[in-house]
């Protein structure tokens, strides 16, 4: 049998790293963008259906790209060079959508929201594979993937501390310089230096934009040069149409099973994140508190990753990740019993929540590269771009349509994203009916949905043990052909 492919630490260091400012094509649109543009005006029903139509666009161009990289064949590999001809186009797009003209149209966020699916599409699908092709060991699959989502919330938890830095900033420069004075108003006058200047969601966007104008092309080369792309050599013949690859990806039990998993949990994250910020001012009473939070739980996301793949190396991939949506939904029924203005027992019970989030994607993403072993091992042909382009666009279009749902649901119980806080309850405030849903859409709801996806990976067939006996098989038939997969 041959030897399974290992990477340093170091390389797969390089390439996690790609991931921190290319997270933040999606995530912020949901935590910031949305809120931003609903307060600048634009309706909520307008933004669910541009969001909806412009995800209408990944049918073609996610199975597309995914076909393109696995049949493109250059000296810089298969998949290095479709993340540099992604890279100015995900800037342009972040930069025009984080940074929006006075009054912005409908149009104008409808064509920006595309192009950044675009460019995310032609940089996150070669990555994904590529890390699904850096190594076949069983567990480094894990790792590689762990470090991934590592630098993934690693992006938002800098992101988020922009603004807090710059608010601590502000505040010291105002100080008096009285040390005692300045601890005792601290709390009092740093949030309302949060409030009036640093916590602002437009003055947020704008560090952002700068933050990842510089993070992005940095990442992009340090992965680039330093993680490598192994050569994929497969068994000489006829190449499998497009067609004929989707029917064999049908028939690959273990894949459908994790994917179906992925995408439903996903949808339920997406409700959270849609409402996040909703829900942190309308209901927490503590929307300047907003960016502190979010660092706080990406924090949490962070940590919990490595603790979570210890559990994994010792029970198996498939029973830590039901153990993490069991944590995670628990963890989300808890908040409505949080007493109104209480951000301290909120921000520990999201803590305790974030804990599990990081771990979901990352167990789930390792699951998917070891499916497409068995595909592999079957055919001779290696199709880990199309497996993750069928990946990303279920993945973004469940994160989209679990976005628009959200949206559109906060507008049929009612809920007003322009109201004043101080005024709920009252016939110029949001009602107590409305505020009960959103509520409720950010806690309750997801994690039922969460939970729902269970048991289709109750018996997940693809456990470590049987994918051994699977690389086993293609060692066999790879030294048969004179190959080396």
């Amino acid at each position: 049998m041959q030897p399974q492919k290992r990477v340093s630490e170091f390389s797969i260091l390089c390439y996690g790293s790609l991931y921190l400012p290319v997270s933040m094509a999606l995530l912020p649109v949901n935590l910031y963008v949305l809120p931003f543009y609903a307060e600048l005006g634009i309706p909520l029903y307008a933004m669910s259906i541009l969001i909806f139509c412009a995800r209408i666009s990944d049918a073609i161009t996610d199975p597309l790209m995914g076909v393109i990289t696995d049949r493109t064949n250059t000296r810089w590999g298969r998949r290095k060079p479709w993340i540099v001809i992604g890279t100015p186009l995900l800037m342009l797009s972040l930069y025009k959508l984080f940074l929006p003209p006075d009054a912005p149209t409908m149009w104008y966020f409808g064509t920006w929201m595309v192009l950044l699916y675009v460019a995310y599409t032609i940089i996150a699908l070669p990555y994904y594979a590529w890390g699904a092709e850096m190594s076949d060991d069983y567990e480094q699959r894990t790792h590689i993937s762990g470090r991934r989502e590592q630098f993934h919330f690693a992006g938002n938890v800098s992101f988020n501390l922009l603004p807090l830095l710059a608010a601590l900033a502000i505040y010291l420069d105002n100080s008096s310089g009285d040390i005692a004075q300045m601890a005792a108003n601290f709390s009092n006058e740093f949030q309302q230096v949060m409030a009036t200047r640093a916590g602002n969601i437009d003055v947020i966007l704008n560090w952002l934009a700068n933050f990842v104008m510089f993070a992005i092309p940095a990442t992009v080369v340090l992965a680039l040069v330093f993680a490598p792309e192994p050569k994929q050599e497969e068994v000489a013949g006829e190449r499998t149409t497009f067609i004929a690859s989707l029917k064999i990806i049908r028939r690959n039990g273990p894949y459908l099973r994790i994917i179906f998993t992925y995408v439903v949990t996903t949808f339920g994250i997406a409700l959270v994140a849609a409402g996040s910020y909703f829900f942190v001012k309308h209901v927490v009473k503590a929307g300047e508190l907003y960016p502190l939070y979010i660092l706080v739980y990406y924090t949490a996301s962070v940590i919990g990753v490595s603790p979570w793949m210890a559990v994994s190396r010792k029970h198996g991939k498939h029973k830590t990740f039901i153990a993490c949506v069991v944590w995670y939904s628990i963890c989300a029924c808890m908040l409505p019993f949080v007493p109104e203005g209480n951000f301290g027992l909120f921000l520990f019970v999201m803590t305790l929540k974030g804990f599990s989030v990081a771990a979901m994607p990352t167990l789930a993403a390792s699951m998917a590269a070891d499916t497409v072993d068995i595909d592999f091992a079957r055919t001779g042909e290696h199709r880990a771009g199309l497996y993750f382009a069928i990946w990303g666009f279920l993945r973004k279009g469940a994160y989209a349509l679990g976005g628009a749902a959200a949206l559109a649901a906060f507008a049929f119980v009612g809920f007003d994203p322009t109201a004043d806080v101080a005024m709920a309850l009252t016939p110029e405030g949001n009602s107590a009916s409305s505020l009960f849903w959103l509520t409720m859409l950010y806690t309750v709801i997801p994690a039922a949905i969460h939970c729902a996806a269970l048991p289709v990976m109750w018996r997940y067939p693809l456990t470590e043990a049987r994918h051994r006996r699977l690389k086993q098989r293609i060692a066999t038939k790879t030294e048969r052909l004179g190959l080396s997969a």
